[in-house]
């Protein structure tokens, strides 16, 4: 069974921009757009309408610019924001809105396929989130049973949805975590899986001995950790058995520095 199309609004005050995009999405699979505006009066309104999973939203545009209606984005069912402009000035404050991406146009084809390829990441994530829901709150009552009659209990695996499967990852394979807004990104053999989940709530259903948390945004997994070292710049940093180096922040350093020194 193939996915649902991945629903798209579009806003931009420029027909020719409008008409361009639309070119480009006909040659991307399971997209369809379901609604177009002229200004952000009207994006703003359509949003609320039509619920699109993305908005590709100029942000130079008449009544209301696209941070404005990137503002009103909660307030109509939380579809993902990439930003279309003319500028290459607004980088910074697109990350701030916590937006896809930031495209420049002429919008070349490669970029925007791998921007609503990450729409589309993200829209799975937050289904799979919703599903999982109910199943979470009764492992969680049952867990809490658990832990007070016998003890913390930790997470052994998790369950991801992967292109419409649930994928079962053991925790102590994931040679690290880290914080990606509402969700963390699991580092698991050569590949990347969006998680719906916050680093707090997962410090306490992780177990410290076989995930260290050494950053607020993010954890290593003891097994992969080979050595930690200070950098050039004096930060010190996890080096993993997979050569990726994970900062240490000031915060969790002592810490970090006393488990290594008790297992040496």
């Amino acid at each position: 069974m193939s996915a649902e199309p991945l629903r798209l609004l579009l806003a931009d005050d420029e027909p020719l921009a409008l008409r361009r995009i639309r070119l480009a999405l006909e040659d991307m699979p399971d997209v369809e757009v379901v609604g177009a505006a002229s200004d952000g009066v009207q994006a703003i309104s359509q949003m609320r309408s039509l619920k699109p999973d993305v908005v590709l939203l100029d942000i130079k545009m008449p009544l209301a610019n696209g941070f404005e209606v990137a503002n009103a984005v909660e307030d109509a069912g939380g579809p993902e924001v990439i930003f279309v402009s003319a500028f290459d000035s607004y980088a910074v404050q697109a990350f701030e809105t916590a937006a896809i991406d930031d495209l420049v146009k002429p919008v070349e084809f490669e970029r925007l396929a791998s921007a609503i390829d990450r729409a589309r990441e993200r829209r799975a994530a937050k289904d799979a989130g919703r599903r999982a829901e109910e199943m979470a709150a009764v492992l969680e009552a049952l867990r809490r049973e658990a832990d007070e009659r016998d003890g913390p209990r930790y997470e052994k695996e998790f369950w991801i949805r992967d292109r419409g499967r649930f994928l079962r990852v053991p925790v102590a394979d994931v040679d690290r975590i880290e914080a990606e807004r509402d969700y963390v990104r699991l580092h698991w053999e050569g590949r990347t899986l969006l998680h719906r989940e916050t680093m707090s709530h997962l410090e306490e259903k992780l177990d410290p001995n076989v995930m260290l948390r050494v950053h607020r945004s993010a954890f290593v997994n003891w097994k992969r950790l080979t050595a930690v070292r200070r950098d050039a710049n004096g930060r010190l940093m996890a080096i993993m058995s997979s050569g990726d180096e994970v900062p240490v922040s000031r915060a969790y350093a002592q810490r970090v520095m006393a488990e290594v020194k008790a297992r040496g």
